[in-house]
């Protein structure tokens, strides 16, 4: 019920049903009240000279010559009273209750008396006998009636058949109706969904993600829509083309005067000055970092615009954790903390061992850099089912100040630091955990950060699992984690 397609289908179901209905209980009401105005009428045609007539026979013959009358009566299931100008029924039969009012109606006029009930119609008719005595004459008929006075029997049965002609109809009305509105609800929701699709690529990074023509070409507001986010899509593309292009470019123009300031300095070096070398030295550092920084921002300008070669693999994760946890412990020790992986479950993932390593290298790198003298970064491998998919949950946790709230989602952003880690110089570039975000996503994964309860900040790295192979067995995980 969620889904649009299923609310517009039903409501025009129900609308159509009920429309359907509603005109079909109008119709029958209307002929049923046409059928019950004709039979009315041929009662007050019929009735008068036919209760006239009981009345002659009655003062002439007495109640032997009303026998025929009313065994023929019975014979086709029409009861019969007649009633004495003393309002005593002449054949001693007790009436039903619900026709004594109208036969003392019918005794003080001349007008034929009706009365519909659920299964009864009754018929009062006074006469007056050759003596000027007043009769009555009491006719009960069941209801709808099917023959009376030669009325044409087609009639009744058409009354009697109209409840299953009417059901029918209903049927067939619902019938119609769910086809229409399948068609209807498939015309308006089709280019929703594809819409849907076109969206979901594009914030997936596909940034050639169109809707077809199938929306465009349609004359509505949908189609509108449509070109509207092919115009978006495109102007998104154009941007981002020209941010990658201009990242690479100016990257591209950096290298080669950076290469001639290393050659410059290898030189300077053999002639310099041993009193002199120390600002040689920082030059040198000063232009690693620079060398560092155009890699990455290249690195990451090949990830956004997917030039990265992707020769995937299964990947053992676990064993590349504990390779990138042991080199950065080995790096971290000279500054007096280290690396420590507490929790390891074999996994396999299927994608680039590169960008993996590269992915998961920055994240334990940044907790090593902003951790506490003398605390170890925390890592850990854990595989769950998450949606009946199994995944790999990577936790890295230093033992740092943290991050601001505000900030937790923008340090997967290029550039972005925190005003802690601008001041420090141990801050970085802000273009690792960009790196990160990036491989990840391309692999189909998540990362998120957050601060954990004791401090310290907590990045978790969710992948999904390959179904390419069997994992290894758990001791290979344990041999690597010892």
């Amino acid at each position: 019920m969620r889904r649009l397609y299923t609310k517009i289908f039903i409501w025009f179901l129900v609308a159509i049903t009920l429309v359907g209905g509603t005109l079909i209980f109008l119709g029958v009401e209307a002929q049923s009240e046409i059928a019950r105005t004709r039979i009315e009428q041929n009662d007050m045609t019929l009735t008068p000279p036919f209760a006239e007539r009981w009345a002659t026979v009655f003062e002439r013959q007495g109640k032997p010559g009303l026998s025929d009358y009313r065994s023929h009566a019975s014979g086709v299931g029409i009861h019969t009273y007649f009633f004495g100008p003393d309002g005593i029924e002449e054949f001693g039969a007790a009436p039903p209750k619900q026709a004594r009012l109208l036969v003392q109606n019918a005794m003080q006029t001349d007008q034929t008396q009706i009365e519909w009930t659920t299964a009864h119609r009754f018929i009062a008719q006074r006469a007056t006998g050759p003596s000027g005595n007043r009769y009555v004459l009491l006719i009960d008929l069941p209801s709808p009636l099917g023959m009376l006075f030669d009325l044409p029997s087609a009639f009744g049965s058409t009354l009697v058949s109209r409840p299953q002609v009417q059901v029918l109809r209903l049927f067939l009305v619902i019938v119609v109706g769910a086809l229409v509105c399948f068609w209807l609800a498939r015309y308006i929701t089709g280019p929703v969904g594809q819409l849907q699709s076109a969206v979901r690529q594009l914030a997936d990074g596909n940034l050639n993600s169109r809707v077809g023509s199938v929306i465009t070409h349609r004359k509505d507001e949908l189609s509108d829509l449509g070109r509207d986010f092919n115009r978006m899509a495109e102007r998104i593309e154009s941007l981002m083309v020209s941010q990658q292009q201009l990242i690479r470019n100016v990257s591209h123009e950096l290298r080669t005067p950076l290469s001639r300031l290393t050659v410059a300095l290898d030189l300077a070096y053999q002639d310099s000055d041993p009193a002199i070398r120390g600002y040689l030295d920082r030059v040198a550092r000063e232009a690693n970092l620079l060398n560092n920084l155009i890699e990455s921002l290249l690195k990451l300008a090949r990830l956004e615009s997917r030039t990265e070669p992707l020769d995937q693999t299964v990947v053992d994760l676990d064993a590349l954790i504990c390779e990138v946890a042991a080199d950065v412990d080995f790096e971290a020790k000279s500054r007096g903390c280290g690396v420590r992986v507490t929790n390891l479950q074999p996994c396999l993932v299927y994608g680039v061992r590169d960008l993996l390593h590269s992915a998961i290298e920055n994240v334990i790198r940044n907790g090593a850099a902003y951790t506490k003298k003398g605390t170890e970064v925390e890592v850990s491998l854990e595989r769950v089912v998450d949606n009946g998919q199994g995944c790999g949950v990577i936790q890295v946790r230093d033992f740092g100040e943290g991050v601001p709230g505000d900030d937790l989602e923008s340090i997967f952003k290029p550039f972005y630091r925190t005003a802690d880690a601008r001041e420090r110089s141990s801050g970085g570039f802000g273009l690792g955990l960009s790196i990160t975000a990036e491989a990840v996503r391309l692999h189909g994964g998540q990362v998120r950060a957050e601060n954990s309860l004791g401090g310290g900040l907590l990045v978790e790295v969710t992948l999904p699992l390959s179904t390419k192979k069997e994992c290894p067995g758990a001791t290979v995980a344990n041999e690597l984690v010892s």
